[in-house]
């Protein structure tokens, strides 16, 4: 309790996990591992391949309905926080299914993009898992059709 240990390996597993699915992602991670219950909190430091504003970069991450763009401003400075909103929401467990980014704590200088976001530990997986079992089965073929049912079968996007 109460102990910082960070992951003795870099890469930590997140980097190697991210390229299964994009191998030409060229990406280097360290992990802490602290006593926590509610949700991972990630910290990315991007290069990207061009200079970018600020609202071009929170357009691309807008695009995904399994992003949430949060705020500090909006009293959500901290995990417990989120988890409180989607408590109040009516989220069974607290359950956050969209990844929440600090959108007012996003950076970008030139090509260099910095922010961070939490994802549940448990919660996080349950869209994907739902969208897989309809391709699997060819139920919905459209992963784009999919990810609709399924967002609105669950309430993602809400409350955000």
């Amino acid at each position: 309790m109460n102990t910082l240990v960070p992951e003795a390996e870099i890469p930590s597993h997140q980097g190697p996990d991210a390229q299964t699915v994009d191998p030409e992602l060229d990406v280097v991670t360290m992990a802490v591992k602290v006593p926590e219950t509610l949700a991972h909190l990630h910290y990315w430091a991007v290069e990207m391949t061009r200079a970018a504003s600020k609202e071009e970069v929170l357009a691309a991450f807008r695009s995904s309905t399994r992003i949430a763009l949060i705020r500090y401003a909006d009293g959500l400075p901290a995990l417990n926080a989120v988890k409180e909103l989607m408590s109040d929401a009516g989220r069974p467990r607290a359950d956050l299914y969209e990844v929440a980014l600090w959108e007012d704590m996003l950076k970008v200088q030139g090509n260099e993009l910095f922010y961070a976001y939490m994802v549940d530990n448990q919660a996080i997986v349950i869209p994907e898992t739902i969208d897989a079992i309809r391709a699997l089965t060819r139920m919905e073929v459209d992963a784009k059709a999919s990810i609709a049912k399924t967002d609105t079968a669950m309430g993602i996007g809400a409350p955000f």
